[in-house]
């Protein structure tokens, strides 16, 4: 008996310290996580970044002071109109969460589809190459894959194919070219459709991560409408790149790797990592999904002691890297040439810590000429671009004031541009037929200027209400690794960018990730029961009655 005690006791003590394991991690993130935002949450009060009209063609940003007593005012009405809503809390528990689910999705589809056909957008730099590339495959012609050839934007490359630069885009091309072996390869339309279905399909998924990490109607109600105003992914869909598409797969395998946490079922584990390939197929930055699985892969498998948990971690490791090796392979084969490896994250990382006449850390052609002055030689042009990044880290050393004002100012020209490009993309190019006068009014005119409010002050209430729901989720010790999973995500989507390349695009598919958490929030502000200021309240009323 008592050596039965004494194992019991090795395994309740076995067992705290799994637990610690991933208290701590979830902790460390928490408290990063509530940092960054808070600090953004608190910079859009008082500025707002914006595209110089007079430049906007450009992206050269600039940083405009806000009128700090209107955003407060308006902030605080809103926190009146979540206390006034209170007393319809009981509307809730009655409302149909699955007909709302596809409601949203409905919603999404219709101004999805309405814009796209409203501006019929053609396609231009970096995604013309890729739809250059997969429509002429799509007929046999692989001359884009050729040095030389007369390709899109070739001066640009120095007559060097694209593809020698960026490989890892040809998992979209490989995606384009069967759409457009299905559709025709005239216009760019049925990917910007399909991109519109992304949107929705994302945000449906997102709606049931509400339901699985929180178990409470209110809070999936909320995000519902939160997401029904979170319009800028949809805007986005007449850009044909993979940033939606990508986001969406990524967004259902997250679904599934929480019901496998949640249920212990290992086939959630198949879904969920052929839809990883897929995203990261489809944008490489999704690896940053791959970072972030892994991670609570690994917390699992401590506080478990599922060691499938760590073997999947493995497989999806080899399989996105291997996944995209195959398809560059693939196309190298049958175009008939020898990829170069391409500019590499170093080089990325080199241009993320540069000056740019854009803002800073954004698109330079620093990793591009590096890589074409060595010779297309990856090892010379990395050694290159770690003297260039050694010589950035001096200056950041010996000037704190420069390096505090260069990151401040690289963080809120992506994550406080409340329109995260979403109408720049569109508005800039030209346009397949004459744009419809719902594109003009959003281009020029009333209805372009009441979005740009609505997502100003809409990006104020979300980063509040974000980095709210992040600290009460901890203080009320809901975190743990399934609903951390999409805050690691996009801390790890913060911190790339805010190392590397940066864009506000860029960002822009984080942005709905928030939404869960500042929906918790709202929630748990409504259903408070604010007992300790209810009675300071009637102190003071007794006071003043006694006066």
């Amino acid at each position: 008996m008592k050596n039965s005690k004494n194992v019991k006791t090795e395994t309740i003590v076995e067992k705290e310290k799994r637990c610690i394991v991933e208290s701590v991690f979830v902790g460390i993130i928490c408290l990063l996580v509530f940092i960054s935002f808070g600090y953004i949450a608190l910079m859009s009060f008082f500025q707002t970044s914006v595209f110089d009209p007079n430049n906007y063609g450009n992206e050269v940003v600039l940083y405009i002071n806000d009128n700090i007593a209107l955003n407060i005012f308006f902030t605080a009405l809103f926190v009146f109109l979540i206390f006034r809503a209170r007393k319809y809390f009981d509307f809730f528990s009655k409302v149909n969460i699955r007909i709302m689910e596809i409601a949203l999705a409905g919603f999404v589809l219709i101004i999805g589809v309405v814009w796209v056909f409203s501006v019929t957008s053609v396609p231009a730099a970096d995604s013309y190459n890729i739809f250059e590339a997969a429509t002429k495959a799509a007929q046999g012609d692989y001359s884009p894959f050729h040095n030389g050839a007369d390709f899109y934007n070739k001066d640009f490359y120095n007559g060097y194919s694209y593809f020698n630069f960026y490989p890892f885009q040809l998992g979209f091309v490989l995606f384009s070219e069967l759409f457009y072996r299905i559709f025709g390869t005239e216009s760019s339309l049925p990917i910007q459709v399909f991109n519109v279905i992304c949107v929705a399909a994302a945000y449906y998924a997102l709606a049931r991560i509400t339901a699985l990490l929180f178990k409470r109607k209110g809070v999936e109600f909320i995000t519902i409408l939160l997401l029904a105003a979170c319009v800028q992914p949809v805007l986005l869909c007449t850009f044909v790149y993979g940033n939606i598409s990508g986001m969406c797969f990524a967004l259902w395998a997250c679904l599934f790797l929480i019901k496998y946490f949640q249920t212990q079922k290992y086939l959630n584990l198949i879904p969920c990592g052929l839809l990883l390939v897929m995203a990261t197929l489809l944008k490489y930055n999704n690896m940053i999904y791959l970072v972030a699985f892994v991670l609570v892969l690994i917390v699992h498998t401590v506080k478990a002691r599922k060691w499938q948990s760590v073997a999947f971690a493995l497989a999806i490791c080899i399989a996105t890297v291997g996944a995209s090796n195959l398809v560059i392979m693939s196309y190298e084969k049958r175009a008939g040439v020898e990829l170069s490896s391409g500019v590499s994250q170093v080089l990325y990382l080199d241009m993320g810590l540069q000056e740019s006449y854009m803002a800073p850390g954004w698109y330079t052609r620093t990793g591009l000429e590096t890589y074409m002055n060595n010779n297309f030689d990856k090892k010379a042009a990395e050694e290159q671009a770690w003297r260039d990044i050694s010589s950035r880290m001096d200056r950041f050393g010996s000037n704190a004031d420069y390096t505090l004002d260069f990151f401040s100012k690289k963080i809120l020209s992506q994550w406080n541009e409340p329109t995260f490009e979403s109408i720049w993309i569109s508005k800039v190019k030209s346009h397949e037929y004459e744009v419809s006068a719902i594109g003009t009014a959003v281009y020029d005119k009333s209805l372009g200027q009441f979005l740009e409010l609505h997502f100003n002050f809409f990006m104020q209430v979300v980063y509040i209400l974000f980095a709210i729901g992040i600290y009460m989720m901890f203080i009320r010790k809901k975190a743990n690794i399934e609903t951390i999973l999409l805050p690691l995500v996009i801390l790890g989507g913060f911190g790339y960018h805010l190392l590397f390349e940066g864009k506000s695009q860029y960002v822009l598919t984080y942005i709905p990730l928030l939404l869960p958490f500042a929906g918790y929030a709202a929630f748990v502000i409504l259903t408070g029961k604010y007992e300790k200021l209810k009675e300071l309240a009637a102190t003071l009323n007794q006071k003043q009655t006694q006066k």
